[in-house]
């Protein structure tokens, strides 16, 4: 439900108690005042995200399925190279 006021929309949704709670005890970890503070904290994430759905299937289909390069500094994962950070080595201890 959106009702209208003049340049800003109220939304409203029922949730259940338990969930309720659990929000509450998000928002004191995270500094959130009250349950406004919560919703909109909320629809922020959501529209990032959804902003992010949309640049990965705007890069998919810019690359019609070819895999896109990677950015300059980036180095492919190369799988058969050892990793030099392994100080165990690829077989493991001696």
């Amino acid at each position: 439900m959106a009702t209208s006021t003049g340049t800003t929309e109220v939304w409203q949704a029922r949730i259940g108690r338990g969930f309720a709670e659990q929000l509450q005890q998000d928002a004191v970890a995270l500094g959130l005042d009250g349950r406004t503070d919560i919703v909109k904290a909320a629809l922020q994430l959501l529209h990032r995200r959804a902003a992010e759905e949309r640049m990965a299937g705007s890069v998919e289909t810019f690359y019609a399925g070819a895999t896109p390069p990677l950015p300059i500094g980036v180095l492919p994962d190369d799988a058969d190279e050892p990793d030099p950070n392994d100080v165990m080595g690829a077989s493991g201890p001696a």
